[in-house]
């Protein structure tokens, strides 16, 4: 199978502190080194060198963490699919977490523009002594006419295991035709966050106290949560604009932080 980008990497836990033990990569992926904004864990960012998905576009993308190791990973910029006249852009990716292991996994937006057809599947494989997090943002792009999701669809499949067993699968399937915009899709809202968060420190008390605090978001936005199979939530988000599925993003980002011990916020340090 022909890719058009691939990249692979082992993070593992040497002398108190996580260390990147392999990375590797070849086409339109890179992996810049790492950056430890924490001197105990390093942050990945994932840079497409390309500008942007076209046309039959396939992408694979597998991270392995190894017991105790934790990792922040990103990327450099929004991921941004064009025209797919012939065939849709393809990615997958793939995440194993050893026991005591911890990712958070926050991509910048997904932008899909006009005629774009896209799709990823996400593959995470978990103990149940192991943490993982991810949140994705999803926006129409900029078209010509003026007008919004002007892309054709977005088909996005997210899978996790937990010692061989699939304890949460999330299929969020995007049609331009399907009129988005009506009340029984987004109901006037053009952005749509997702964020999933798994963790044994995910306790019912936990999940009580993040009731409170979904219960204190902007009125403005449109938020829901389901406890998952596994300790454990995740997140729907419908906005108006990336910043504000991006604040939602980082408040529990931080409050899921707190429950496993780190009390420093996050910063990217992007901008």
């Amino acid at each position: 199978m022909s890719w058009t980008g691939r990249l692979q990497c082992t993070a593992s836990f040497r002398n108190g502190r996580t260390v990147i033990l392999d990375s590797y990569n070849e086409g339109a992926l890179k992996l810049m080194r790492p950056v430890y904004l924490d001197p105990a864990h390093p942050t990945l960012y994932l840079v497409h060198v390309g500008g942007g998905y076209v046309d039959g576009d396939r992408y694979e993308i597998n991270m392995k963490l190894e017991p105790h190791a934790r990792l922040m990973m990103t990327t450099q910029a929004a991921t941004k699919v064009y025209k797919t006249p012939h065939a849709p852009v393809w990615q997958y990716t793939q995440f194993s977490l050893g026991d005591e292991s911890v990712l958070e996994y926050f991509p910048d937006p997904l932008i899909a523009y006009e005629q774009a057809r896209f799709i990823q599947e996400t593959v995470v494989y978990i103990t149940n002594r192991s943490t993982f997090m991810y949140g994705e943002i999803i926006t129409p792009g900029w078209a010509e006419s003026g007008q919004l999701f002007r892309y054709d669809w977005i088909r996005s499949k997210l899978k996790v295991y937990q010692d061989e067993v699939l304890v949460l699968f999330d299929h969020l399937y995007l049609d331009s035709r399907q009129h988005l915009m009506s009340m029984l899709q987004l109901g006037g809202y053009t952005h749509v966050g997702s964020l999933v968060a798994l963790s044994p420190f995910i306790t019912k008390e936990v999940l009580e106290q993040f009731n409170q605090l979904m219960e204190e978001m902007p009125q403005e936005v449109r938020c829901g949560f389901s406890a998952a199979a596994v300790p454990g939530f995740s997140v729907r988000i419908l906005a108006y604009e990336t910043s504000a599925i991006e604040a939602i993003f980082q408040r529990v980002q931080q409050f899921i932080r707190q429950q496993c011990g780190e009390k420093a916020p996050v910063c990217w340090r992007k901008y």
